[in-house]
């Protein structure tokens, strides 16, 4: 009786893990990018408080959702039509990734296909203007950001003439942003990955969020160092 016992709690425990698994976090509340048409100009905005925050929740995710395993994602930004408007006739509403920080990937909703340039995706999506958040993943810690360019265009994608584009820069960073390595401690092997960074000029060190990787990033760093996570 013992053994079956234990074997159904077993069993009941691989399968509310399996449920668990099946189901990535989106990482809090949602930041809605809102994307509004004024005359002839398109423009997005974001305003979060603070950067959402990519994190390892340290899960082992089924299907398609087995792309995020071991990785630090997000999914709250959600790109949200403000007010009510539709574009253009034979127009339609197209997203391009302008930038990246290097190591930043981008998935489409429930099917985790990769778009933004991930795995070689084309660099923009067509647009329904149903509320869309795509998952954002990475393998290190550090600060991200990429730039994305809102516009109206033909079924390929070429600018429909007459309208301006929107742009808008998204920014994530991780739970720890020195903890590179992603094993909960920060140490020596952190350190040596910082100057790798540093010298490859890595925006992903760019702590004093101004674009460029200098001293002031170096000794931004250090504090974050010494204080550990």
């Amino acid at each position: 009786m013992k053994m079956q016992l234990s074997l159904a709690l077993l069993t009941a425990t691989v399968a509310a893990s399996t449920a668990l698994a099946q189901s990535p976090k989106m990482g809090g509340p949602m930041e809605h990018i809102m994307v509004s048409l004024t005359g002839n100009q398109l423009e997005a905005m974001t305003m979060p408080t603070e950067p959402p925050l990519l994190k390892n929740y340290g899960e082992t995710y089924a299907g398609p959702a087995s792309i995020l395993t071991g990785t630090f994602y997000n999914a709250q930004y959600g790109w949200m039509v403000e007010g009510f408007w539709s574009p253009p006739a034979g127009s339609s509403i197209w997203i391009e990734c302008l930038s990246a920080t290097p190591g930043l990937r981008a998935y489409a909703p429930t099917t985790f296909t990769p778009v933004f340039g991930t795995a070689e995706s084309s660099m923009r999506i067509r647009w329904s203007g149903v509320m869309l958040h795509n998952w954002y993943a990475a393998d290190g810690a550090g600060l991200y950001n990429a730039q994305y360019r809102i516009y109206f265009g033909d079924a390929d994608g070429n600018p429909t003439p007459g309208y301006r584009p929107g742009e808008v820069t998204l920014q994530w960073e991780t739970e720890c942003l020195v903890d590179f390595n992603g094993d909960a401690i920060v140490d020596f092997a952190d350190y040596l990955e910082f100057l790798n960074l540093y010298d490859a000029q890595d925006l992903r060190i760019d702590f004093a969020t101004d674009g460029v990787i200098d001293f002031a990033d170096y000794l931004e760093f250090l504090n974050l160092f010494d204080a550990g996570c």
